[in-house]
């Protein structure tokens, strides 16, 4: 019996043991360097005193003397080193990395890119222009794509709709921001809610002009909700009567299913003309073709959420499909018009540069848009620093951030170091 429970003690005891170690190691990981150290040191002291001990090596009482002298002044200067060790000021800021002294970017850092300084550097993309101008002239759809924030909508499209030829009537614009949770009957007859108020006026209007009626059977004819004529249906209707308007689809791809098959029927061309059918009413409203041009902006990639693929006959609706990148020379212009002197001025517009081609090569989690530099541009111009005030506004948009939401201290250093060379060191525009 006892040599049983001497056996059971020493198998349970084998398995305490191997769990402590574990769990030792799982916290030494999370442990300081000093704690480490003693942690090994002490774990092949022991081991050592085993293969000792089984071996005859020496006599037991002293592997546990050199173990002990051993593993206590381990400890002692383990304990010194964290308690005794010189450590930095609490006001005192680290010396930056070698790679931030001599200018040149860490990993995570590759923000900083070699770029020009002279007017001619600025790329310009003036073709996109002519050709959405071509477009719309021939009364031809367009979809434009391109980077977020680019200026699609109202830096290109709403300015080549207003520029038409002088010859022409001009089109009134009809602009319709999609989202996900608009509807196929958002954009024939939305509901939208009725309040208290307005069902009591309503009940009180109709009360005087039928009084014979009590007034509880009139309150069961009102409901919640009524229906208001939504952005599509109102477009053919007015070119129904000879007005001539451009329909936009601000963001389509961010429409739901049902709205984009909606969309897809409205602009498929039916012996000379566009047709609409409401199913909310049973009506069918009719256009000429030359009465509507329909338009959108979009955002393809697989880099922007909450988007859905554009199917290829919707794409198939669109005569012109034109890719817009940022354009520099615009850009500079409309920091320029929000008073930003033209030096200083075509300095944030290369630091944009710089920071786009760095979000291509993976070094960025996201551009600087034009939306983004033109909100630079107005505290800029209203005397702000550019370089201190970047931080405030842009920087921790285009960073990457871990799973607790804290940026990414080599990207944001990346980032620093752009806005350092180019409003420190002196370059021109």
């Amino acid at each position: 019996m006892k040599n049983w429970m001497v056996a059971l003690g020493g198998v349970l005891g084998y398995f305490g043991l191997i769990f402590l170690y574990t769990l030792g190691a799982y916290l030494v990981v999370r442990s300081p360097p000093w704690f480490r150290f003693l942690f090994g040191f002490s774990s092949l002291s022991i081991l050592a005193g085993l293969l000792a001990r089984i071996f005859h090596w020496a006599p037991l009482s002293r592997i546990l003397f050199a173990e002990s002298v051993l593993i206590g002044g381990v400890l002692l200067f383990a304990l010194y080193r964290a308690f005794f060790s010189k450590k930095p000021d609490e006001g005192e800021v680290d010396e930056p990395p070698q790679e931030a002294r001599s200018g040149k970017p860490d990993a995570k850092g590759k923000a900083i890119l070699s770029f020009g300084g002279a007017e001619e550097d600025l790329p310009e993309d003036s073709s996109v222009m002519e050709e959405i101008r071509e477009l719309l002239a021939a009364n031809l759809s367009v979809l434009v794509y391109g980077p977020t924030g680019s200026g699609k909508t109202s830096r290109v499209l709403m300015e080549c709709l207003r520029k038409e030829p002088s010859g022409s009537d001009g089109r009134s614009i009809l602009l319709i921001a999609c989202s996900d949770g608009m509807e196929d009957y958002d954009l024939l007859n939305r509901p939208i809610p009725v309040s208290p108020a307005e069902k009591a006026l309503s009940l009180r209007a109709m009360a005087i002009a039928h009084p014979d009626v009590r007034i509880g059977a009139l309150s069961h004819l009102f409901g919640d909700w009524e229906r208001a004529e939504g952005p599509l249906r109102s477009a053919f209707r007015r070119a129904a009567r000879g007005e001539r308007l451009a329909v936009v689809f601000d963001e389509l791809n961010r429409s739901s299913t049902s709205a984009m098959n909606l969309i897809l029927k409205a602009m498929d061309p039916v012996l000379g003309h566009y047709e609409l059918f409401d199913f909310t009413t049973g009506e069918h409203l009719a256009s000429p073709l030359d009465r509507l041009v329909f338009c959108a902006t979009c955002n393809m990639g697989d880099g922007y959420g909450q988007t859905r693929e554009l199917d290829w006959s919707l794409l198939d609706r669109f005569p012109g499909v034109v890719f817009m990148d940022y354009d520099a020379r615009l850009e500079k212009q409309m920091l320029m018009d929000l008073g930003v002197p033209p030096d200083l001025a075509g300095r944030m517009v290369h630091v944009a540069l710089a920071l786009r081609e760095a979000h291509r090569t993976g070094n960025l989690a996201a551009p600087l848009s034009t939306r983004h530099l033109k909100n630079w541009g107005r505290l800029v111009a209203d005397g702000a620093d550019p370089e201190n005030i970047a931080p405030c506004l842009w920087v921790n948009r285009l960073v990457s951030h871990d799973r607790l939401g804290f940026p990414d201290k080599d990207q944001v250093h990346g980032i620093r170091e752009v806005l350092g060379r180019t409003f420190r060191g002196g370059r021109k525009s």
